[in-house]
């Protein structure tokens, strides 16, 4: 079995409710590694839970989740950034940097020197506050329990397996009850429609009771070529290129966008990075057909301009503003910061 088809198998294992025969065969050899995940998940939180992190000089927003990607946090983090941004609030983004795409497209979003990025993410709240940054945004900052947070945002996808199976045999880092030590829940979903985020919601308040849950609408728009420029929506077929974590919503989504239009999907694994036997692929698989990109995958094909010049990007962006409980926390904040009641 080839690379691609082993990891199609592991999402057959993780994503769906009843996997195949040869997933099935495959999730009972991962469940005893599952089995010391948890151990070992429960250990590290039993210890971060007597330790207080030290102080830091500026307040820290985290926003992370609990399972491996697919919960739109780079777009949640420009939604927070801008609605700061306007209210006064200068914040910074402290990442560790995995995946490159995501530190350039939030270099290219809020500028080089309000991103922060290196694995000692204390360090990157520091250098952040000696920049003369108000606050800091805290990228994938759930796990990591050793910096302290003014609010910690916890996301979840509307379409996250509803079996909670932790690594490697599911996608989840921690358990469903780890929502509790959350200030706040963020159900992301990628259509109007609110009846899965509804029973996220009915099932956290049992699982985490206290904990506001507010939902937020992701919605795809802004078309651009790889260079940023506006440009029309696509005319004709579509071959839909992505390399994240869950690429079925991205082609649902362009689906929802362009009514009619047949779209063939050309996913990679998440932070794929894309080589010059990929293009050439790529490229014999689109004919006189349009590329369709994330702007995560517009980062790494504007390498390639012989396929760029084929290929528009979609955006991806958090509908409306903040609502309910997380809205008054962060009015809270940035008053405080502000010096506004």
């Amino acid at each position: 079995m080839t690379g691609r088809g082993v990891r199609t198998l592991v999402r057959d294992v993780w994503d769906r409710e009843a996997p195949g025969p040869a997933a099935r065969v495959l999730g009972s050899a991962l469940a005893p590694p599952e089995v010391l995940f948890r151990v070992a998940v429960r250990a590290r939180n039993s210890w971060y839970d007597r330790t207080l992190p030290p102080g830091a000089p500026i307040p820290v927003i985290s926003v992370g989740n609990l399972t491996v990607g697919g919960t739109g946090k780079t777009p949640v983090l420009r939604w927070l950034h801008d609605w700061l941004r306007v209210r006064g609030v200068g914040a910074a983004v402290v990442t560790r940097g995995y995946g490159e795409d995501e530190t350039v497209l939030y270099r290219q979003w809020f500028g080089d020197g309000a991103v922060f990025a290196g694995s000692d993410r204390r360090a990157g709240v520091r250098a952040a506050s000696a920049q003369g940054h108000d606050l800091a945004l805290l990228d994938d900052g759930f796990q990591h329990r050793r910096v302290p947070r003014a609010l910690d945002i916890l996301l979840l996808a509307a379409e996250d397996p509803w079996r909670v199976r932790m690594l490697p045999r599911g996608p989840y880092r921690e358990p469903l009850s780890a929502a509790g030590r959350a200030t706040h829940v963020l159900v992301t979903r990628r259509t109007p429609r609110r009846g899965t985020a509804a029973k996220w919601r009915e099932r956290l308040s049992r699982v985490a009771p206290g904990v506001p849950v507010v939902e937020a609408e992701m919605k795809m728009s802004e078309w651009s070529n790889l260079d940023g420029e506006a440009v029309a929506p696509p005319r004709g077929d579509v071959l839909a290129v992505c390399s994240i974590a869950r690429p079925g919503p991205f082609a649902d989504g362009l689906g929802e966008l362009l009514p009619g239009v047949r779209i063939e999907l050309a996913a990679y694994p998440d932070h794929h990075d894309y080589t010059r036997d990929d293009m050439d692929a790529l490229l014999a698989r689109r004919r006189d057909r349009t590329i369709v990109c994330t702007a995560k995958d517009a980062v790494k094909l504007t390498a390639f301009p012989e396929v760029g010049r084929h290929c528009i990007m979609v955006g991806f962006r958090v509908a409306g503003e903040p609502e309910g409980p997380l809205r008054d926390a962060l009015q809270r904040l940035a008053g405080s910061l502000c010096g506004s009641p």
